[in-house]
């Protein structure tokens, strides 16, 4: 958000235009857990723009230079008042960072959980919204990642996260959170509204043993 207000493109300052960033993919790579007290580093960028889809990557470091993770990301911009997806005007182009390093699109094919564990059912509050008045992304990841058994929590240690948004939870749905086991180290998730059983997300976690 602070380099969005930066670039002068953040949400505030669309809001002459009516628009407004959504995030649609986003595949994270972990590499190396900060401990407690460590500071870290994030760097962001704009790395592409396709007609109604823009890219963003993410790299985080601890104080040592060590990479602790990336994230590639898919965006769109949507009308505020329509809610429908909108091109993206092509001046945004300027924005566009060109790396050396540059990270893979977000490609991961993702599915629905078919035999789904129940894991948790929650009702969208004020406190889940973000400013373009739905559920902001993070909440999900919170919701998937709380609605895992404490085995896994205390056991393991998150390696990868693919996470598609397919929808937009607004004020006062009720939703269910479900996971399917693909094997011990490969869990699929799945969010839906539960009066209309339209998938919102969908979302692939892999994990590690954690080494004492």
């Amino acid at each position: 958000m602070q380099h969005t207000i930066g670039m002068k493109v953040s949400v505030w300052d669309m809001e002459a235009i009516q628009g407004g960033w959504v995030l649609l993919k986003m595949e994270v790579q972990f590499y190396h857990y900060p401990v407690l007290g460590q500071k870290v580093t994030v760097k962001t960028y704009p790395s592409g723009l396709e007609g109604y889809f823009t890219y963003r990557d993410y790299f985080m470091y601890d104080d040592n230079d060590t990479l602790c993770a990336t994230a590639t990301t898919m965006w769109t911009m949507m009308n505020t008042e329509s809610r429908k997806m909108v091109k993206i005007p092509f001046s945004f182009q300027s924005l566009v960072y060109t790396s050396d390093t540059p990270l893979n699109r977000p490609t991961k094919k993702l599915y629905p959980a078919t035999t789904e564990v129940l894991s948790n059912h929650v009702k969208v509050n004020y406190f889940h919204l973000d400013w373009n008045g739905h559920m902001n992304n993070v909440q999900y990841i919170k919701m998937i990642m709380e609605s895992l058994d404490h085995n896994i929590l205390t056991t393991k240690e998150i390696r990868s996260l693919a996470i598609q948004y397919k929808s937009e939870a607004l004020l006062g749905q009720e939703l269910v959170i479900s996971h399917q086991m693909d094997s011990d180290y490969i869990i699929r998730h799945t969010i839906r509204e539960i009066n209309t059983g339209k998938d919102l997300i969908l979302g692939e976690t892999q994990w590690s043993d954690i080494i004492l």
